[in-house]
């Protein structure tokens, strides 16, 4: 009896050590955007601080771009995606910052048209407001933050690292992101990048999936090949039979025909491939563990 309820007191002491690291907290935070009037564009951010292991201790961090659909749910929460991403990246040993580009907005879902709140414009401004805020913080490194992001929130990723970036140029005075990941990616095509001229110093890795007819893979891979061919440290890993939302939790597959193309038709298709998700959870901590958690050095642009 005594050796259960010990390992009962243990294990409730595991949970609340974990529910103590994955702790989440509202902030404001000022994007590189600026109103009509002059002042930034402040934005509401989700976030995520590992347990104090010492007094002191600093962190490398990641920034979270949200899909179309936004980063709450109609009840408030943070979409399970990127709860799920942040925890578990916040386990691992990373500060992280969901940045939510739409509530202060006023802007509701993009998922069926294009918006006012653009990934190459705003968004990709308010990547590097979330930056410059995590970068002030006393328990981040400065020179050891990435940036992640889903569809809309993936194109984004596509947008603001690129060399020619606006919102790069706006925020040259301190360090760049360390590395980026790009989730099923919008505008990830020659077409819309200007891949003529498109290349990159952040190294960027995207996953797709290649069923995924919203993003599709196939003019992404060309894009890649290009942009590649002048050494951008781009690399793309394509998941077989995986549909968009792939690393989803829990999420059913099925046809999105209220998000269909109105000039194609095309009906996209969404939800959780379980094989590719586990694969690009692993594929992620490798990934981001090489480039936040190695020797220290400020990137170079």
């Amino acid at each position: 009896m005594r050796i259960f309820l010990c390992r009962v007191v243990i294990a409730l002491a595991c949970a609340v050590a974990v529910s103590m690291s994955l702790a989440q907290e509202k902030v404001t935070f000022a994007s590189l955007d600026r109103s009509a009037s002059g002042p930034p564009v402040m934005l509401d951010g989700y976030l995520y601080v590992p347990q104090h292991d010492a007094p002191g201790a600093r962190y490398p961090a990641v920034v979270l771009m949200h899909g179309c659909s936004g980063l709450l749910t109609r009840s408030g929460k943070v979409m399970s995606r990127e709860a799920d991403w942040a925890q578990r990246l916040t386990s691992q040993g990373y500060v992280v910052l969901a940045a939510d580009s739409f509530t202060t907005r006023g802007q509701a879902s993009e998922c069926a048209r294009g918006g006012p709140v653009r990934p190459q414009v705003e968004r990709a401004l308010d990547a590097y407001g979330a930056l410059r805020f995590l970068q002030r913080r006393a328990d981040v490194e400065p020179d050891r933050v990435a940036l992640i992001g889903w569809s809309h929130g993936g194109g984004t990723v596509l947008f603001a690292i690129a060399s020619s970036s606006p919102a790069r140029s706006e925020a040259s005075a301190l360090p760049d992101f360390r590395a980026a990941v790009a989730f099923y990616p919008g505008w990830c095509n020659s077409t819309a990048q200007h891949s003529a001229q498109w290349t990159t110093s952040v190294p960027l890795l995207i996953l797709t999936g290649e069923r995924d007819v919203w993003t599709p893979a196939a003019p992404c891979d060309a894009f890649v090949q290009t942009v590649r061919e002048r050494n951008a440290p781009v690399e793309l890993h394509v998941y077989a039979d995986a549909y968009h939302d792939f690393d989803f939790p829990h999420l059913p597959v099925r046809s999105r025909p209220e998000f269909a193309n109105p000039r194609t038709g095309t009906v996209p298709i969404t939800g959780t491939n379980q094989a590719a998700r586990n694969d690009a959870i692993e594929r992620v901590t490798r990934y981001l563990a090489g480039y936040l958690k190695g020797p220290s050095s400020l990137m170079t642009r």
